[in-house]
């Protein structure tokens, strides 16, 4: 019997814009799949709501702050803040309309962005790229690994880690350093979101931060929370 054949889902997004705020958006979706993180691992890293960095790539969010690009490229371990601005380009402040084609297979996702006139026809492309961020490549010692992170994350409630605030990515890198390994930020999600559900012995509260450098999500143990 002949397989049926999987067509791969399509989706068109559209900005105008100028070739800097476009090239900027390029550097987020570039330096991302360098690090092989999704977008919901990425947004989850920055105390980002986990649609974040999908809106970003989508434009539904349609202006990036500068603290938000320095957060990003900390959280993704680039020494250099400035990594995520382009090489430098001949200022040009005037606006282009781009399409930006997302196609979805199986095992990898496809971002196509093109520059196109008023009747959407593609002028040039500015660039091609390949997600497989989210491709499951499962290990032997997934199990045994996960079920150290949450001893790990049992020791810390225990050492009152939780008492104050905690960033996702100060707890990713406190685990990875007493693990001695790389934790994918996922499983790290999944762990915390079960705090949070009351499914572990410690519960866990996602708040805002109240801390004046920054302002997004962070992670505080339940009765540490203030009325």
């Amino acid at each position: 019997m002949k397989e049926k054949e999987i067509i791969p889902k399509t989706k068109a997004y559209s900005i105008r814009c100028s070739e800097l705020e476009i090239l900027i958006i390029y550097r987020l979706l570039i330096l991302r799949l360098a690090k092989h993180l999704s977008g919901k691992e990425a947004s989850f890293l920055m105390g980002k709501p986990l649609d974040y960095i999908d809106k970003v790539e989508t434009f539904e969010i349609k202006r990036i702050y500068a603290h938000d690009l320095y957060v990003f490229t900390q959280v993704l371990d680039f020494e250099n803040a400035g990594s995520a601005y382009p090489i430098p380009i001949d200022p040009n402040n005037e606006k282009n309309s781009y399409q930006m084609v997302v196609t979805n297979y199986t095992d990898r996702v496809i971002y196509d962005l093109k520059q196109v006139d008023s009747n959407n026809t593609p002028i040039k492309t500015i660039f091609l790229l390949v997600d497989t961020s989210n491709v499951q490549i499962v290990y032997n010692s997934d199990e045994e690994e996960y079920g150290k992170l949450k001893s790990t994350l049992h020791e810390l409630f225990e050492e009152g880690y939780f008492s104050e605030e905690r960033l996702a990515y100060d707890i990713l890198y406190t685990c990875n350093k007493r693990m001695d390994s790389y934790i994918k930020p996922k499983k790290l999600m999944e762990i915390i979101q079960n705090h949070m559900e009351g499914k572990e012995r410690f519960s866990l509260v996602q708040k805002k931060s109240s801390k004046p450098n920054f302002t997004g999500l962070v992670y505080i143990k339940k009765e540490m929370m203030t009325t």
